[in-house]
């Protein structure tokens, strides 16, 4: 089924690049980690977003992890979508034209971020790259790491300017959420685990997830929960709440980021392969005794999340 905006939800898998002790891609692990997660169910399998390392591959790395996810993931039927996040807009084309001709069912892209775009710019930039590649559907990735805010101005713009635009990663509060979905109904927004129950009601739809790839079954049922309007999703959410806000900030607040605890996450309840424990530098890369102190965290007070993988 192609991807659009009607099928476009649920938890997608945002996996990790597996490096070996050589700093090169462990392809065999990569391969088999895009059949597990597929295998478990998750909706769609999502590379080259920040802890994909997108800003960390020289275009032939980035090429073969295209190839192997896009690969692995067709023979289960479960859609694919490549980020194609660059600094200018050549380097995004070519990037979302390899994409389109590896298979892939959809492009994830982030406003360039080196120095915030205007809203005349954000329109051309994504109108000149959607232009080379007819057919293929765009998410934007709407983090502050780009600069560039998704406001409702800029979004009636982009859909004025028949932008094929048909998700969205990331909002910055259920306000925002609410008043972009007013705008754009046919856009379907993604936010984070800890916030999918209670904003549901404004027109959430899925998470670009770490933790589906950590424990599917238990993000799987919460998904499962929140789309049946079922409260047991609430309870979830808190638990998931208080493992951001009581195990993650304090780490991210000491320099760790999103590829070092979401390699965390993978390796203490082993559902992925591979060398998990390295981030390329200059980003640093989890420890045994960080994966080891989560495993702790998640025994005590949220043990879904260690049993239901």
């Amino acid at each position: 089924m192609p991807l659009t905006s009607v099928v476009l939800k649920g938890m997608w898998a945002g996996l990790p690049v597996p490096w070996d002790a050589h700093d090169q891609i462990d392809e065999a692990a990569l391969r088999e980690n895009v059949r597990r997660v597929c295998r478990a169910g998750a909706h769609g399998v999502y590379t080259h977003g920040t802890t994909g390392e997108f800003y960390a591959q020289t275009p032939e790395e980035w090429a073969r992890v295209v190839d192997a996810t896009v690969e692995e993931s067709k023979p289960f039927g479960i859609p694919t979508q490549v980020g194609c996040t660059a600094l200018w807009t050549k380097e995004v084309i070519r990037r979302a034209t390899y994409a389109q001709n590896a298979g892939a069912d959809g492009i994830q892209i982030a406003f360039p971020f080196w120095m915030e775009l205007t809203d005349d710019q954000a329109v051309r930039f994504l109108r000149e790259v959607s232009g080379t590649v007819p057919g293929m559907p765009v998410i934007i990735y709407n983090t502050g790491r780009s600069k560039k805010p998704l406001t409702v101005d800029l979004l009636k713009r982009l859909l004025d300017a028949q932008v094929p635009l048909i998700g969205c990663k990331g909002v910055r509060s259920p306000e925002d959420l609410q008043a972009l979905q007013e705008v754009g109904p046919q856009v379907k927004f993604f936010v984070g685990e800890n916030t999918l129950a209670s904003c549901w009601k404004y027109g959430a739809r899925g998470v670009y997830s770490s933790f589906v790839y950590a424990c599917p079954k238990f993000m799987l049922r919460y998904f499962r929960l929140c789309e049946a309007g079922n409260p047991d999703a609430q309870k979830i959410e808190a638990g998931l709440q208080r493992f951001i806000s009581e195990f993650v900030v304090p780490r991210v607040q000491s320099g760790l980021y999103d590829t070092a605890l979401d390699r965390t996450f993978a390796t203490m309840t082993g559902f992925l392969t591979g060398s998990l424990l390295r981030s390329r530098d200059p980003y640093d890369s989890p420890t045994q005794k960080l994966v080891d102190d989560c495993r702790e965290w998640c025994a005590r007070n949220l043990p879904e999340y260690i049993t239901e993988v």
